[in-house]
């Protein structure tokens, strides 16, 4: 099956200098926030909420049709990305240095719309920023924790951020950043530069709440080390991708779960396609998650490369730059967990 995109400008809300808007009425009080109690993530009405949906991974890839399909398959999350500092193919690093927050005009306004799009549709936004030299990926000897000044700056990027999207409906949470691994950095010195960011958040926002993940590329056997009481709205984290044991990591996500009385819920879960057995894999853990009552989004809803066998529910036509291939066996599964 093959879909073309819709082309679209970006409404007059989205350009340089204004904010997604809060509600019709400035007077009004705040939109409400998910919270945090014990274990369990809070819906604005008090009630336990499981967290479900996609990642939309790949910048710029989402179409317009996409946050209303998720919602009717029985998504009520989204998790969405800025890149910033880092090293990635075609132009995706926001940092501007010259520009207000550090980010690239251009690149905003296409955070502005992903995040618009994802709010008019009352998905819960889980926002991350993404920094491949910041959380020292690969080793890499400049990142915030070898270079003050870089972590200034990240920090002035969430002040901004915060400061931009504070009073947004569904803004879920602050995934202050994905997947560090600084060499020579252990479990203390990762968890205290959280700290240290979760600080600057409450700052500005002290209503939504954070997601925190433990060192070594949010490896779930470093969950304990990640453990913070900096803060009561914390919401944890750690990578699933799927691999030959498919469910060696569920008792070390219940365990620190129920050891500390706090909620866990899966940034991203994956699986490439072309895997050995990859949907008997896929099936086992989303049903693991759903038995387990953890909450999950998958990696990932567009991939922006031609390769059937990675991840992506869609994939780019080879034939054609500007359009898209579905997986629908695949579409079937996520969004058969989705609607559970």
């Amino acid at each position: 099956m093959k879909l073309r995109p819709v082309i679209f400008g970006l409404a007059a809300a989205m350009l340089l200098g204004s904010s997604v808007p809060a509600s019709a009425d400035p007077a009004t009080a705040l939109p409400a926030r998910l919270s945090v109690s014990g274990a369990h993530v809070l819906d604005p009405s008090g009630q336990p909420i499981v967290l479900k949906g996609y990642n939309w991974g790949h910048w710029g890839t989402v179409q317009p049709q996409d946050p209303g399909d998720h919602v009717v398959a029985g998504a009520n999350s989204v998790r969405i990305p800025l890149r910033w500092w880092g090293v990635w193919k075609d132009g995706v690093d926001s940092r501007d240095t010259t520009a207000p927050g550090h980010i690239s005009p251009s690149h905003l306004a296409v955070l502005d719309q992903m995040i618009s799009q994802a709010s008019a549709n009352r998905l819960w936004i889980t926002l991350f920023v993404d920094s491949d030299y910041g959380q020292g990926a690969g080793g890499h000897p400049d990142n915030f924790w070898t270079k003050p000044e870089m972590k200034q700056e990240f920090k002035e990027v969430w002040q901004f951020l915060v400061r931009r999207y504070k009073s947004t409906p569904y803004m879920g949470a602050f995934e202050i950043l994905p997947e560090p691994k600084p060499a020579g950095v252990n479990d203390d010195g990762v968890r205290a530069f959280y700290d240290e960011m979760i600080g600057v958040i409450r700052g500005i926002d002290r209503r939504t709440p954070v997601v925190v993940g433990p060192n070594d590329n949010y490896s779930c056997s470093h969950l304990e080390g990640a453990y913070t009481t900096v803060d009561p709205k914390v919401i944890y984290t750690c990578n699933y991708f799927i691999f030959d044991k498919p469910l060696n990591r569920i008792g070390l996500i219940t365990d620190f779960r129920s050891a500390h009385d706090v909620p866990v819920w899966i940034n991203q879960v994956g699986v490439e396609s072309g895997d050995v057995d990859a949907k008997s894999k896929a099936r086992s853990v989303l049903q693991a998650f759903d038995d387990n009552g953890i909450g999950w989004a998958w990696w990932t809803y567009r991939l922006n490369g031609t390769n059937p066998d990675t991840h992506g529910i869609y994939y780019r036509d080879p034939a054609d730059p500007n359009g898209w291939i579905l997986k629908p066996g695949w579409l079937a599964l996520v969004n058969g967990f989705l609607a559970a």
